[in-house]
């Protein structure tokens, strides 16, 4: 059985990264742990009414999303367990993580900064991703799961990690009937050198089983390129190794280009 983390601030986007995973996992038992954490203020003095206030709240509202998904079709075979916390986002969720032996981690993204200009994930968002060592699933707002069909895996071949890394999405894998491209991503083109070719045929011996594929985009700006992939292979998943900072920076942290399809639509899993 699973265990997954949702971080929840009952916001539309919190909710629409709920039904996003009780769809992706609606055939498997799992425990949903809904987690909402309200900071304490250090001034105890004076916010301390507020304080118990907001974490009576919290919990007020957790029992209604509870309630909210037992009435949905979605529910599944699942064990929901509420979670207020007074600690900060990043303290808290490291906790459950630890207590509870999270497999996994949910957060629901808008894909704007706040002042609507650009696409920008949120600081808040960009440290979970970042901080937190543990898979996490990144739901953007506008994503609705359909099927797992095809999954696309962006690298640059560098990392050996890489084929280790994708025993976490073993899982995913087995319950669905799920194709993966390896994606090679690069400002230009060039001829890979020995040890990116021995890390591809590491990818390529661990996925013999599996249904892959090879594929390479060659762009300045990798976000058109993963954008470009994603609509003509009809990607439904993009899985990333967490350390590939270089690739993060373009495609979820600091993108150059606005309005990109990909930012509202298509759910990254971000593999520790």
């Amino acid at each position: 059985m699973k265990n997954i983390l949702i971080l929840t601030d009952f916001s539309d986007n919190s909710w629409n990264s709920i039904t996003y995973a009780l769809a992706l996992f609606q055939n498997k038992r799992c425990n949903f742990y809904l987690l909402n954490a309200v900071k304490n203020s250090s001034d105890e003095v004076a916010l301390g009414k507020k304080n118990r206030e907001e974490k009576v709240d919290s919990k007020k509202e957790l029992e209604l999303l509870i309630h909210k998904i037992s009435t949905s079709q979605l529910i599944g075979n699942h064990k929901f367990i509420p979670i207020s916390s007074e600690m900060d986002i990043i303290d808290a969720a490291r906790l459950q993580i630890s207590k509870k032996k999270i497999d996994l981690v949910v957060i629901g993204t808008n894909g704007m900064s706040s002042n609507g200009r650009q696409n920008n994930i949120s600081p808040t968002s960009e440290d979970i991703i970042t901080k937190l060592k543990c898979s996490i699933l990144v739901v953007p707002n506008e994503a609705l799961f359909k099927e797992l069909k095809k999954i696309a895996f962006p690298t640059d071949y560098t990392n050996f990690y890489e084929a280790k890394l994708l025993e976490n999405i073993g899982g995913l894998l087995s319950f669905h009937n799920t194709s993966t491209s390896f994606v090679y991503m690069a400002k230009k083109t060039a001829k890979l050198d020995k040890e990116q070719c021995w890390n591809k045929e590491t990818l390529h011996d661990y996925f013999l089983k599996r249904p892959h594929s090879f594929q390479e985009e060659i762009n300045e700006n990798f976000e058109l390129s993963i954008e470009k992939f994603i609509k003509n292979n009809n990607i439904d998943l993009i899985v990333m190794a967490a350390k590939n900072l270089n690739l993060f920076e373009q495609l979820l942290f600091r993108p150059k280009i606005k309005n990109i399809r990909y930012y509202f639509e298509t759910p990254f899993l971000v593999l520790h």
